[in-house]
């Protein structure tokens, strides 16, 4: 597999720059009380490996911290405000494409990260008119339905993952979300850590199948990503 961390400058600049680039993009962040604060980070990393392996394309480091949205008042969340996380990403893709990548693929494992990295590649533009990107979450842009912030779905797939879970813990909470977007989950419920579901009904078997659809959409993205 082609890491880019277990690689030397040279075996770099030697790759085929054809291979697009898969750069993991999480974030650290409240997951009720019964996840850890790596659910994010576990999944775009478990996925992008996966596809990376499958298809021969480039596995980039992991950006730990990601868009800070609705749960960064929870304790535990660690991330970036819209315009510094924009500019990370901007920033990262000037220079990819300086070294000859011009296709960059990012994993998402929060699904807050998609606007402002697909509003980040119009200023890429300004400079690399050649640049090819896109921004993919595992569960949306994959066909699954049904995912919410630390509910049954995300349970299942964090643990199928490889995320550490303690069912002991577990609460149930649904927010009931008004018309207009949110600011702050925290202020809606500050003791639920952002749960929205019922992680108490987890099957995991169940998500070991959604974490394997997720591979093979994903995997299948990136073929044609390879081959245009």
């Amino acid at each position: 597999m082609k890491e880019w961390l277990k690689l030397t400058s040279d075996e770099i600049r030697d790759l085929d720059k054809n291979l697009p680039v898969i750069i993991p993009v999480g974030l650290v962040e409240a997951h009720g009380p019964h996840l850890p604060t790596s659910v994010d980070i576990d999944s775009c990393k478990y996925f992008a490996r996966k596809v990376a392996e499958n298809t021969g394309a480039i596995l980039a480091p992991v950006l730990p911290y990601g868009f800070s949205d609705e749960m960064r008042e929870y304790p535990g969340s660690l991330g970036l405000t819209v315009d510094v996380f924009l500019k990370v990403i901007v920033d990262l893709c000037h220079n990819l494409c300086a070294q000859g990548f011009n296709k960059v693929i990012f994993f998402t494992g929060h699904g807050a990260n998609k606007g402002p990295i697909e509003l980040a590649f119009y200023k890429v533009w300004e400079k690399y008119p050649d640049f090819k990107g896109v921004c993919w979450n595992w569960w949306s842009d994959c066909g699954i339905t049904g995912i919410h912030h630390a509910d049954k779905g995300e349970t299942e797939v964090a643990v199928a993952c490889g995320t550490p879970v303690y069912m002991d813990r577990v609460i149930d909470f649904n927010i009931k979300k008004p018309w207009y977007k949110i600011r702050s989950r925290y202020a809606l419920n500050k003791d639920s850590g952002g749960i929205n579901g019922n992680p108490s009904e987890a099957d995991f078997e169940n998500g070991e199948r959604l974490r394997d659809k997720a591979v093979a959409v994903l995997t299948e993205k990136v073929m044609q990503a390879i081959n245009d």
